[in-house]
């Protein structure tokens, strides 16, 4: 194997010092969004907290020259906690990636944050429920609320599951931003909690929920849902795993497809877009029938599944993190081969699967494992230079954007780890600073996986 090539530093963006915690001596900023909040074109960074890592309470944005633009709330907040007499819940960095999202939700042109925010109101609080949520837009740009809302549904949600705590199928609440109500971008999200997904329009206006019936540990539905059109009816789908939801809510399928759904996906395949599921390697239709799958002998517990062109001449493939919480991945072609098999550095959670479009779109594709990139047969290609060690910890390491912030048509790995201070910018080499065009906003970031 080649010696990897060190990507080249394109920028360390130091978190602004207002919008730090400390703790036993080391300063964090908490999790991390990207997007263009001030409509400059260049890229924007948004880091929070939340409230016994579960409830968002404090956003801060700031440039790629680390200068504050805006926060909003409390980093400090401290509530008493309704599970625990005499104790309270206290703000830290978010137990995973958590409901904020940037995006241009009410389709004007500007970004705005979407998010949970704990309601300033609330004088007691639960980590186990979401009974002092409400819902939030504010401006990208100034911070300033442009719209909330309270959901009695969304209040009602919580951890439990016939009396019993399900703690992994409720801490991964995301918002996947998704067009549900057919208007020309997509204006509305989906999230899961516990076992309910929620859907709301750009109003934060309730469209339907769904109660998931596969929460049993390892007959899983998938902790974080994908969204996508993989019917071809021209809006989004919402796959599950072991359900599939059409755009209204309507039930696609309802059925147990596999042990250990962790991860899932909609991409392109076979021509169209299709719902990919970790559990056996699969790809299935419209009605959850397996078009193609690799099955349980050969991927005995799907932690991570991605999809991209890793290998020269087969592509689609997909990569599978196939053992679960271990270095171990698999690359095959789209009949079900398997390309290769190798063994990527092993990091504290063994996750954070991602495609990275390094070279270009019309070049093959890299895959990102905390913290290095590996080509499709499993060469660590490239290193990243004067990246510090990762803070440890189930959460405490390097997450991945793949986003082209320099806009050269290539993209740039994006990592932070939410217990550090700084965001690390790595772009390929040569960098060519002329060919800077501006910063493009899409699903890869805005709905991007960090965590499955």
């Amino acid at each position: 194997m080649n010696t990897p090539q060190a990507a080249h530093l394109y920028k360390r963006v130091a978190i602004p010092e207002e919008f730090l915690n400390e703790t036993d001596g080391n300063s964090w900023g908490g999790d991390i969004r990207i997007g263009d909040l001030t409509g400059n074109g260049c890229v924007d960074f948004l880091v929070y907290k939340s409230l016994g890592g579960i409830h968002p309470c404090f956003l801060g944005a700031f440039t790629l020259d680390g200068e504050p633009i805006w926060s909003f709330g409390n980093k400090y907040l401290e509530v008493p906690d309704t599970d625990e007499p005499n104790s309270s819940l206290t703000t830290l960095s978010p137990d995973r990636p958590g409901p904020v999202a940037i995006y241009d939700i009410n389709a004007d042109g500007q970004a705005e944050v979407i998010c949970f925010w704990f309601d300033s109101e609330a004088t007691l609080a639960s980590k186990w429920n979401l009974s002092a949520i409400q819902l939030l837009i504010l401006d990208g740009a100034t911070g300033e609320v442009k719209n909330s809302a309270i959901c009695d549904e969304l209040r009602l949600c919580n951890a439990y599951v016939e009396n019993d705590l399900h703690i992994p199928n409720y801490v991964h609440q995301r918002l996947m931003i998704a067009n549900l109500s057919g208007n020309p971008l997509s204006q509305d999200f989906v999230v899961k909690v516990g076992v309910d997904i929620l859907a709301f329009n750009h109003k934060l206006e309730l469209l339907w929920k769904y109660t998931d019936k596969w929460y049993r540990y390892p007959k899983h539905s998938a902790y974080i849902p994908a969204v996508g059109d993989f019917n071809g009816d021209g809006l989004d789908e919402i796959n599950g795993g072991n359900y599939g939801l059409a755009s209204d809510g309507s039930v696609l399928w309802d059925k147990y497809l596999g042990d250990n759904l962790d991860s899932v996906l909609v991409e392109e395949w076979d021509g169209q877009n299709r719902a990919i599921l970790s559990a056996g390697g699969q790809v299935v239709d419209s009605s959850g029938n397996p078009i193609f799958s690799l099955g349980m002998d050969t991927v005995p517990h799907g932690q991570e599944i991605r999809c991209g062109n890793y290998l020269q001449d087969y592509h689609p493939n997909l990569v599978v993190r196939y053992n679960g919480h271990n270095p171990e991945l698999i690359v095959v072609d789209i009949d079900g081969n398997i390309k290769s098999r190798f063994t990527v550095d092993e990091t504290p959670n063994n996750t954070g699967l991602e495609t990275i479009r390094w070279n270009g779109s019309d070049d093959t594709d890299l895959i990102y494992s905390p913290a290095a990139l590996y080509n499709g047969e499993g060469d660590k290609v490239i290193t990243f230079p004067e990246l510090p060690p990762p803070t440890g910890g189930r959460m405490g390491w390097y997450h991945c954007f793949p986003a082209d912030v320099c806009g050269d048509a290539r993209e740039e790995v994006v990592l932070y780890d939410p217990y550090s201070d700084a965001v690390y910018i790595y772009t390929p080499d040569p960098f060519q600073p002329n060919e800077y065009s501006g910063y493009t906003h899409t699903k890869r970031q805005y709905n991007t996986r960090l965590m499955d």
